[in-house]
């Protein structure tokens, strides 16, 4: 994995987590509507292999497209860069931004808080 996704190869990459795994036919069945081209689809999945996010086998005359990250991992790095680049690392400053706009409710602040307790008690 080598640098940042575009919205486009990301939108290929989630319909590509969704299914595991298949063959462009596969993916281009799979996307939203309005479906982009199918050579924009296969210009893009070529990007990707290229940034280490997918890997493929040929089999016969066709390619089958596979992640080769996880979509939790992605998002994990994706939500760090975030913090760090639009909230001065401060994962706190994210929270206090979703609970200024009305984002997150009681509950779901007071199971944040069950969660952070949690993981406490779990480290040595």
């Amino acid at each position: 994995m080598t640098s940042r996704l575009t919205k486009a190869e990301e939108q290929v990459m989630m319909v590509l987590w969704k299914l595991g795994k298949g063959f462009l036919k596969d993916i281009i069945d799979a996307t939203p509507e309005p479906k982009p081209h199918s050579n924009t689809i296969a210009t893009i999945l070529k990007i990707l292999i290229e940034k280490g996010y997918v890997d493929y086998q040929v089999q016969g005359r066709n390619n089958f497209y596979k992640p080769k990250i996880a979509k939790s991992e992605y998002a994990k790095k994706s939500i760090n860069q975030l913090v760090k680049s639009y909230f001065e690392g401060s994962p706190a400053k994210l929270v206090s931004q979703f609970v200024n706009d009305n984002k997150l409710n009681l509950q779901e602040l007071e199971e944040l808080l069950k969660q952070i307790e949690s993981s406490k008690k779990q480290q040595p």
